[in-house]
């Protein structure tokens, strides 16, 4: 065999094994990366809500209160937004407030008005003046269909009246995360077409290996 088509097939065999690690760490790093992100907004929104939701709460009515209402236009309000090439058509948020109890007496989705949440760590944790999250199956049969919450209180002066908290679809990332590893395998087929030029290009690919008339190579 030729020295040149040695040291290519090493060459390739040494890329290959830099790619995998390159999409391992991506795999262990770029994803929870994405999802950290994500939560970070998901309490900025929380947060904001909440403040928003505390007239609602107070009024004893919320289901029909200001929050109710701009959820209620925002689902018969399709937009369009085209985001690094990721096109974005509708809300993807789901919000549920709750009082002091645990009790849900509003729900984006319209399901689950009534029921007890106070065992949702998200509530659980925040009526205790904790940080609340959980990552929650929508589909017990689907791993892909987790659901991110975070919650904040709803505070009157120093008095915690409720929770609310906001949910997104970890699905929701996938684009993101799918384009990104698009890109990586993108750019080491690229890295890998120009190392095979400039192998070309030096000739080593044409020398032949020259071994002694005894020897075996």
């Amino acid at each position: 065999m030729r020295i040149g088509m040695r040291l290519l097939l090493g060459y390739f065999l040494l890329v290959a094994v830099a790619a995998w690690f390159v999409l391992a760490i991506f795999v262990k790093e770029v994803k929870p990366g994405v999802r950290r992100a994500t939560e970070g907004t998901l309490i900025d929104t929380a947060t904001l809500l909440a403040e928003l939701a505390r007239p609602d709460l107070l009024s004893g009515d919320p289901t029909h209160g200001q929050l109710a209402q701009a959820f209620n236009q925002l689902q018969h309000r399709p937009f369009r937004a085209n985001i690094g090439g990721i096109n974005k058509v509708r809300n993807e948020y789901h919000v549920y407030m709750t009082d002091s109890q645990g009790k849900v007496l509003f729900d984006s989705a319209n399901k689950a008005v009534g029921q007890d949440y106070s065992r949702w760590n998200d509530v659980w944790l925040t009526l205790r003046g904790q940080y609340g999250a959980r990552s929650t199956l929508q589909n017990p049969a689907d791993p892909e269909s987790s659901v991110m919450y975070v919650a904040a209180p709803i505070m009157d002066g120093s008095r915690l009246i409720g929770v609310l908290s906001v949910g997104k679809p970890n699905a929701a990332m996938a684009p993101v995360i799918k384009r990104s590893e698009r890109r990586i395998l993108w750019a080491s087929a690229i890295l890998l077409g120009d190392r095979t030029g400039d192998w070309r290009r030096h000739g080593l690919v044409d020398q032949p290996l020259h071994c002694p008339a005894h020897s075996l190579c």
